[in-house]
């Protein structure tokens, strides 16, 4: 009984180490201009500030869909933010208003209200969804 327990156990905790790999689709992507950025986020506090993500990507721009492959991540929940930085100056210009000019998107196609959305509204838990899709807008 007790070994049986001692497997279950086991079994339950490699259950939540395992390594996923998480493909991130980009669509709406402007070709041939500029690069596109992709900001993995594990974190509520970090999203989605550029420079704390757990992981990103810089992708060219070369047609309307560029894939982002993160290899390797234990199972849990994570957003991902996005963004075109057409002029390759290295962020997200924005107008007088603080209003982003420049193609982003989220996950789950996430959106805030006079912000980016929160990080639950844009979570994905990558032991069921392995490949998302997000729309720049």
């Amino acid at each position: 009984m007790l070994a049986k327990f001692t497997a279950i156990l086991l079994c339950s905790i490699s259950l939540n180490v395992i390594a996923e790999d998480l493909t991130v689709e980009v669509k709406h992507v402007k070709p041939n201009a500029g690069v596109v950025f992709v900001g993995l986020y594990d974190k509520a506090a970090d999203f989605p500030a550029t420079q704390k993500g757990l992981a990103g990507q810089v992708i060219e721009a070369s047609s309307e869909t560029v894939v982002a492959t993160f290899p390797g991540l234990t199972a849990g929940r994570y957003a991902v933010a996005v963004y075109q930085d057409e002029n390759r100056n290295g962020k997200l210009d924005k107008n007088f208003l603080g209003m982003p000019i420049e193609p982003y998107g989220f996950s789950n196609d996430a959106r805030g209200s006079m912000g980016p959305p929160s990080f639950d509204a844009a979570a994905v838990d990558i032991t069921a969804t392995p490949k998302i899709v997000v729309n720049l807008h």
